[in-house]
């Protein structure tokens, strides 16, 4: 009696235990590279989300929610992450009556020294709840992928993607860009599965919820809609015998009910939304629009004025954008994605169908932000592009799965799965230790044979402040440092946070034509001169700063992959051919 129940209940739980296996594994392997030395260095922007999340977390307790806007990317998502961080490293910090601290003045930092909290502290913490969402969210992709294709090839496909050294290294960084592009692809792939596996509901929810967090994280997700537009195309062609009318009448259905998700999450999620929702969305999107069709935000261009807009439809922006990916992808992804392009073409009709479809769907996703950001005027920065960095590698994952798959079915008899695991755990490996050998960033990869056929004579990457943590550390171990006092081009943060002494800033305007005496001054009032040469030397503004310098030794500087990143003067030693050199 009781042999037929456990001769069916055994094998779902031992097929359970596998799964759960899978997944830990899966979730050790993503957490592995990501969790070490989070707090060993900081970047531009971090500082700045830190305290925008600190008036976030202040405006929730004072119930002012009209406060929880900043400006074109609602950042939203990662202002809550700095909220959960807050409750857990400083909870107090939203009852002691000290109002809204200005970010761009770095109000927060001295705030919290003066009250016993390390803003470092702080950023470990948000950073550790970020690498965790991430994970669940990689987690989440792989759940959508095997639903769809083979679960080895799934489980292949989320580790090569987020082992890519430029993903992995954003995916460590209080920043949007990651979250955003796990979010859009989460989104994109539930909606494909949708449409494609009998239309249940809960995915279909799902890929609105994803999509509605995306657009709190960054308004720059809207480009989700070319994906979603080609995924229905593609599904309503498919469809066309059922009678046109209909067709275009059930897909136009789920898109409305997917939108009707988004728009919910997006009202949820956002405490400003239930307060001022004209207000926010002006902010976000009013300030996104200017930003790329008048090339600054509306606190510059004070109002948005359509007859001022303009595309650049040339093909440079866009082709300096795949520049910039080719550089820091690796190797092991061109070919990928050189493999992947064969999917639409597989000869086996159980995989052609969808092969062409998730081809379709990465291609797509990876194009619509090329060319948003290709094509907008603000700035074109490196990260702006993280979803099609993530796509491109699904695919050279998926590219390189199914050739060892074939490779090992034709040319290896005996031991066909053997030998194509093992041939996968290399590729692995290979994409991995690419990653690792520009630990702690990741993010500073460069593809090594664009170095070696000299692509970038030059400064090749777009810096976000790393080193600048290794010089202050080099200035930490001299004597009396906790009494000395630094003037240094990004300070705030990236120096300030590993620096015993007092860290005043380099501003921009120093080399200014009619600012000479302000930068004598300020140069005097400090111990030691800290040019970050990654940025400035790449910059022509500085090019007579540095000359000047130039026949000075400095006491320190800071190398990285090869590269000068930053410089370190001792002010007393300068001479003062260098002031009067200055006041030229």
């Amino acid at each position: 009696m009781l042999s037929f129940p456990l001769g069916i209940i055994f094998p779902m739980l031992l097929k359970r235990k596998m799964e759960f296996f899978v997944l830990l594994v899966l979730a050790i392997a993503l957490l592995l590279p990501r969790l070490p030395a989070l707090d060993s260095f900081s970047t531009l922007d971090e500082p700045y989300w830190l305290s925008m999340g600190a008036n976030f977390y202040y405006a929730l307790g004072q119930r002012e929610f009209q406060n929880t806007v900043y400006e074109y990317q609602p950042a939203v998502t990662t202002m809550w992450i700095v909220t959960a961080a807050m409750l857990v490293y400083y909870p107090e910090y939203r009852g002691l009556g000290q109002g809204y601290l200005e970010f761009e003045k770095g109000a927060l930092d001295p705030f919290l020294l003066a009250h016993g909290k390390d803003p470092l502290a702080l950023l470990y913490a948000a950073r550790l709840i970020q690498v965790i969402i991430i994970v669940l969210l990689f987690l989440l992709l792989y759940f959508l992928l095997q639903r769809a294709i083979s679960r080895p090839a799934a489980f292949f496909a989320v580790l090569f993607a987020s082992f890519d050294p430029f993903f992995l290294g954003q995916s460590r960084l209080l920043d949007h860009e990651a979250l955003l592009a796990l979010f859009v692809m989460v989104s994109v792939l539930a909606f494909w599965i949708h449409l494609v596996q009998g239309r249940k509901a809960f995915l279909l929810v799902l890929s609105g919820v994803s999509a509605g967090l995306a657009q709190l994280t960054k308004s720059s997700a809207i480009a989700i809609l070319l994906p979603l537009g080609v995924l229905l195309l593609m599904e309503m062609i498919r469809l066309r015998g059922a009678g046109f009318f209909k067709v275009i009448r059930d897909h136009a259905k789920v898109f409305a009910a997917w939108l009707v998700v988004l728009v919910v999450t997006y009202f949820v999620f956002w405490p400003g939304m239930w307060v001022a929702p004209a207000r926010m969305l002006y902010q976000v999107y009013g300030n996104a629009f200017s930003y790329a069709f008048q090339g600054a935000r509306l606190a510059v261009t004070e109002e948005l004025q359509p007859a001022r807009f303009s595309l650049s439809l040339g093909l440079a922006g866009i082709w300096d954008l795949i520049s910039v990916l080719l550089w820091r992808t690796t190797l092991l992804t061109w070919l990928g994605i050189l493999l992947g392009c064969i999917l639409p073409f597989t000869r086996n009709r159980e995989l052609a169908h969808p092969n062409r479809q998730i081809f379709t769907l990465l291609m797509s996703t990876a194009a619509a932000f090329l060319l948003m950001f290709g094509i907008a005027q603000g700035r074109n920065s490196p990260h702006y592009i993280l979803s099609t960095y993530l796509a491109l590698n699904l695919l050279a994952g998926f590219g390189w799965f199914f050739a060892v798959e074939w490779i090992a079915g034709h040319f290896m008899q005996l031991q066909v799965k053997r030998t194509q695991y093992v041939g996968l755990l290399l590729l692995i490996g290979v994409q991995f230790w690419s990653a690792v050998l520009y630990y702690p960033y990741y993010y500073t990869y460069r593809n090594p044979v664009l170095y070696a056929v000299g692509g970038h004579p030059q400064f090749p990457q777009f810096s976000y402040g790393e080193g600048l943590e290794l010089a202050a550390q080099y200035l930490a171990s001299l004597p009396n440092a906790a009494d000395s006092t630094a003037i240094v081009f990004y300070s705030r943060g990236c120096f300030s946070y590993f620096y015993p002494g007092n860290t005043t800033r380099f501003k921009p305007y120093y080399v200014d034509a009619g600012h000479e005496q302000d930068l004598v001054d300020s140069v005097r009032s400090a111990d030691y001169l800290v040019l970050y040469y990654a940025s400035q030397g790449a910059l022509d503004k500085y090019q007579p700063l540095l000359k000047t310098l130039s026949v000075v030794r400095p006491i320190h500087e800071v190398w990285l992959d090869d590269y000068k990143y930053v410089v370190i003067y001792q002010v007393d030693a300068l001479p003062s051919e260098v002031y009067e050199a200055f006041l030229k």
